[in-house]
């Protein structure tokens, strides 16, 4: 059978026009997998992320050539944790039942991601019953996520439980994508002597290379328009959680009260509220740390490119649990990268490799502190990381690249599918962070 008479079943909550990075990274691999040649259906949600929430979708429609099925149940607008549990329930129940009785004259193959927590088993179960293979692309590991954020006890029922079914969905898949080496070591071991490591292939994230240029801050109307031209400065573009350590760099940059720097916050999340408490009670709020909310999409080429400096953060205890997509868009700007990680993490391998920034441990205030400094004092060393940052990128890290490996992978080929491919960002106006996503 060739891969024309395949049906490859992509399912994700998320999907154009939701501004979710999931969504964005998920919409370019179906295109380009079309694009590619394969017959790729979409089984999705309707938007609920950010201005995505306000754009009913027909149930069944086309996109660029992908046919996309969604679920009629409501999705409520993401904007607390009790709603996304809803949203994350109803979409996996309602997803399991609409795949297991459903139909195709193809045979079928599954791709889904780990989002929401528990799709990839109820993917699973419904695999089993209807003898189908799947590929399982792990953007965060579960049940590790909620138990280093505490939401469940470490070594509890619930975690028991829970590790053992994805012992299942990892052993049984054809596939499984991880982001980078530390995630594949930590799959590798949660999914238990039984697994076979060589299933699990390493294809990173992306961005759009020409949708994301690097741009001088003098040149940058975003630049002047928020007076970042004069300072220097640090920007972090993206989901506000409780994952991310925005509380040490604001730490850090209140102590350099002697140097002209600035630290601009874009984005909503759950954590934002204490980040913009913590500026206030260390009276930099509107002055040294500024915050404001989501950017319309046409004008992230300009704020992701804003400042000096990109920040990329993850909290300690999440090494291999995720790779935050806001890695890829820093390095697409051409910034140095203040990687605030574990030196042993994905992102901070990556920023070291190419020599594309510094890294700090998370609630080392002075480490952070004394980056800050070094680049504020040396402008050659800025320009040189940034510079390396956008060449690793273009070398690792853009979408053709990425999609090309999920092509061979699905396809069993050692080869790039060749012919002309359109990009995948649309162009559209919408509104997002770097990346919409709590990663």
């Amino acid at each position: 059978m060739t891969d024309s008479e395949k049906e490859y079943v992509l399912v994700t909550e998320y999907f154009h026009p939701d501004t979710a990075s999931t969504g964005q990274l998920l919409t370019d691999l179906a295109v380009g997998l079309q694009e590619r040649g394969l017959d790729v259906t979409v089984y999705t949600g309707q938007p609920n992320y950010h201005s995505g929430a306000n754009e009913r979708q027909p149930r069944i429609s086309t996109y660029r050539n992908v046919l996309v099925k969604r679920i009629r149940a409501p999705q409520l607008r993401q904007s607390s944790l009790p709603r996304r549990l809803f949203n994350w329930g109803t979409f996996t129940v309602w997803m399991f039942f609409a795949l297991l009785v459903s139909s195709s004259e193809n045979e079928r193959e599954f791709v889904f991601v780990s989002n929401p927590p528990m799709l990839p088993i109820a993917m699973w179960a419904v695999s089993k019953i209807r003898g189908w293979e799947y590929t399982y692309i792990v953007y965060d590991l579960y049940p590790d996520q909620p138990v280093e954020l505490g939401y469940i006890k470490r070594g509890g029922l619930v975690e028991r439980v829970w590790s053992a079914l994805q012992r299942y969905t990892f052993c049984d898949a054809e596939h499984v994508v991880a982001l980078g080496p530390v995630m594949k070591e930590r799959i590798t071991r949660n999914a238990g002597p039984e697994f076979d490591p060589e299933k699990i292939e390493i294809i990173h994230n992306w961005a759009d290379e020409e949708f994301i240029e690097p741009i001088e801050k003098e040149d940058n109307w975003f630049s002047r328009e928020h007076d970042l031209v004069e300072p220097f400065t640090i920007l972090y573009s993206g989901n506000i959680a409780h994952f991310h350590d925005l509380e040490t760099v604001v730490r850090a940059v209140a102590r350099l009260d002697d140097l002209n720097v600035r630290l601009l916050v874009i984005g909503e999340g759950d954590n934002k509220e204490n980040v913009v408490e913590l500026a206030a009670r260390l009276g930099v709020k509107g002055g040294a740390v500024r915050f404001l909310s989501y950017q319309d999409w046409d004008d992230l080429p300009y704020s992701l490119t804003s400042g000096d400096v990109s920040l990329v953060t993850v909290r300690e205890g999440f090494e291999g649990v995720c790779v935050s997509s806001k890695l890829y868009t820093s390095m697409a700007a051409g910034e140095p990268i203040l990687c605030i990680a574990q030196p042993y993490d994905d992102e901070a391998r990556i920023v070291r490799q190419a020599d594309a920034g510094i890294q700090a441990a998370q609630g080392d205030v002075d480490a952070v502190a004394d980056a800050i400094r070094a680049w504020h004092d040396d402008p050659d060393l800025v320009e040189q990381q940034g510079q390396n940052a956008r060449e690793a990128f273009e070398e690792n890290f853009t979408t053709d690249r990425s999609i090309d490996a999920y092509y061979r992978l699905l396809t069993d080929t050692n080869s790039d599918h060749g012919g002309p491919r359109q990009k995948s960002h649309t162009g559209e106006a919408r509104t997002a962070g770097t990346d919409g996503r709590e990663a």
